[in-house]
């Protein structure tokens, strides 16, 4: 039998229940009530969101906490594990992570350089010549894995698609710029990324002010890491860990030397990223186990076995029949014939496979997956079952967010990488850019249009048709409807179709050129219904 409560004890429960009755009452004189199904419960807020009575959200006890409270780095370590972990295994997971990267990247996001002329005092033509020059020196380098890369294994092309899916699976990723002169290379300055799991604090000691997880600041802006020398999960490099510094900026030019590409930073004063499958690990999970379960129950009902019952038959000592066991042991198979002991009969087990609930049940739980990740249903699928308008809508969407994570990708990672190449050409004479020394007239050299792989179409004619409208119109540009249809660069193209012509001309081919057919008012635009008069010679 349980004691008593104390005297003391009785009085603090009797103090509290007097305090909530109080408040209680006051809350009903100053706001409204909600009725429930039962007894009438008390909101006890002007939020309905923000009450700790309503039966719905007792239970719900959030906290507040800063940036870096919000992401210790255990639970940090945990999320790159499991995210990863669903990269490999689940495919709808493996999905939304290279969906954006193949739209994001794909074969590359390429430099157009596209200097300032106007700032630096120069002629358009001047600029352009500079432009030729300055894209000659990126690609030589870019283009070249020896050049770029430390491990001499991916081109810059292949390093943004890492950056970035690395990013997305581990919340950042650090890339360094060290410099190292390679046998018949012409450039020092290399690209190394650094996995996530590397930058921490020295010695794994506890957070401070001015060390954050591997970040140090200074205030509140990052000026450097901390690089652990081995991987805290390698199973062969088993070396005594050290943790080496490098300064975000240099010390005498100011140069950005660390890159940190961001998965997404959600937070003021937040340091490190969470993972793009971290708030769907959870459904992820259970999606996976239902997937699995209906699986295994479509396998097994598929299976054919037949049991046979023979009267008398010889038995072992434990009273089964001797055949049955004579090429192993009893299992159901593709075909198989088991014998049964006298006496025994076999069961039949209809596990009502498929079930006709699964993919409704199933395509609910992605559609939640699609919102979360910005990523529509038919997108991350690659299902186009719906109408045209609806799946044209459906990209649209998502190259919304495939456009936003491409800036981002440029911003942290594709940018300071190009200035980074710029400086060292200029610093070693192999390009001559007058001013360079002035902060101002640098940023105009900086200048450049990165241009990525294209949207794509559901229908050529129709996009084409519109493109032409939109540039008639004088809300677009040439140049800009060729970066989106086709995701190359307007001067090359028009420079390339004037060479073409030309060579059409030397050998008298004739030139194929189209009419556009007279928009449905009659005023000799083309419409965007698809129609188009016949080629003329």
């Amino acid at each position: 039998m349980a004691a008593r409560p104390s005297a003391a004890v009785a009085a603090d429960r009797l103090g509290a229940i007097i305090s909530l009755d109080r408040d209680q009452r006051a809350a009903r004189a100053m706001l409204p009530t909600a009725q429930a199904s039962g007894p009438t419960e008390v909101q006890g807020t002007r939020w309905r969101g923000a009450s700790r009575t309503l039966r719905s959200l007792q239970n719900w006890m959030a906290t507040i906490g800063s940036a870096t409270s919000d992401l210790p780095a255990h639970e940090q370590r945990t999320l790159r594990a499991r995210s990863r972990d669903a990269f490999r295994n689940y495919p709808i997971a493996r999905a939304a992570l290279l969906r954006p990267r193949t739209a994001v990247v794909g074969t590359g996001v390429v430099c157009r350089p596209s200097v300032d002329y106007e700032v630096l005092g120069i002629s358009a033509e001047e600029g352009e010549v500079y432009n030729a020059k300055l894209r000659a020196s990126w690609e030589r380098w870019a283009e070249d894995p020896q050049e770029c890369d430390i491990e001499g294994t991916l081109d810059i092309y292949g390093l943004q698609g890492l950056a970035l899916l690395s990013a997305m699976s581990s919340g950042d990723v650090f890339a360094i710029t060290p410099m190292e002169l390679r046998a018949g290379g012409v450039g020092e300055l290399k690209v190394q990324l650094i996995e996530a799991d590397r930058i921490s604090n020295p010695d794994n000691t506890s957070d401070t002010t001015r060390c954050i997880d591997g970040i140090q600041l200074d205030g509140v802006m990052p000026v450097g890491v901390w690089v652990r020398n081995t991987h805290p999960g390698d199973r062969i490099d088993q070396r005594m860990p050290r943790w080496d510094y490098y300064a975000m900026f240099g010390g005498d030019t100011g140069r950005r030397r660390v890159l940190q590409v961001w998965n997404d930073k959600e937070r003021p004063g937040q340091v490190r990223g969470a993972p793009f499958l971290a708030p769907i690990l959870e459904p992820l999970k259970q999606l996976e186990r239902f997937s699995g379960a209906e699986l295994m129950a479509a396998v097994i009902s598929a299976m054919l076995t037949v049991f046979i019952e023979r009267e008398g038959e010889e038995t072992d000592e434990a009273g089964n029949p001797l055949p049955a066991f004579d090429g192993g042991s009893l299992s159901l198979g593709n075909g198989a014939i088991v014998d049964l002991a006298p006496g025994e009969k076999a069961n039949a087990v209809n596990p009502s496979r498929p079930n006709a609930n699964f993919d409704p049940f199933f395509m609910s739980i992605i559609k939640q997956i699609g919102a979360a990740t910005e990523i529509p249903t038919d997108v991350l699928l690659l299902q186009f079952n719906s109408s045209y308008s609806a799946a044209r809508a459906a990209m649209l969407e998502a190259w919304r967010m495939f456009l936003c994570r491409r800036q981002m990708l440029v911003q942290q990672f594709c940018a300071p990488l190009y200035c980074l190449h710029m400086d060292e050409e200029v610093a070693s004479g192999r390009l001559q850019l007058p001013g360079y020394a002035d902060p101002i007239r640098r940023r105009a050299w900086h200048r450049a249009l990165w241009v990525g792989p294209a949207r794509g179409s559901m229908d050529e004619q129709k996009e084409a048709d519109a493109a032409r409208t939109r540039i008639e119109t004088g809300v677009s540009n040439e140049a800009m409807e060729t970066a989106a249809m086709s995701g190359e660069d307007w001067t090359t193209v028009i420079t390339q179709r004037a060479r073409e012509l030309r060579l059409r001309k030397q050998l008298d081919v004739p030139v194929v050129a189209s009419s556009p057919s007279p928009s449905p008012a009659g005023d000799g635009m083309g419409g965007i219904d698809g129609q188009q008069q016949g080629a003329t010679p």
